[in-house]
């Protein structure tokens, strides 16, 4: 059976009220909801891994965030060659996590 869509289980459902469907029809009833609930739960099941993946990104960028403005104030705080050595750093850590600023 092709993926099911409403049209042929309404068809279907239409048929069953002229009278009762054949067992082949009612087979092909029964194993388009079954598929139709499968691609219902895939479908929420992708929706609950995308929003938690999203949790994880905001995670992220609020720790890298956090480790940069870190980084920045160490380098105001340093004096000579470590504040140049962290200016660096922190120059490296913006082009490595955001590719769009690189030149």
């Amino acid at each position: 059976m092709t993926q099911p869509t409403t049209d042929p289980l309404r068809n279907l459902a239409d048929r069953a009220e002229r009278g009762p469907l054949t067992g082949a029809e009612a087979a092909r009833l029964r194993d388009g909801i079954d598929r139709l609930q499968t691609r219902a739960v895939k479908a929420e099941r992708a929706v609950l891994l995308l929003a938690d993946s999203h949790r994880h990104a905001e995670r992220a960028e609020a720790a890298l965030e956090a480790f940069r403005d870190r980084v920045q104030a160490i380098t105001d705080e340093a004096r000579g060659g470590i504040r140049e050595q962290l200016g660096y750093a922190l120059a490296a850590l913006d082009a490595h996590t955001n590719p769009k600023d690189q030149t």
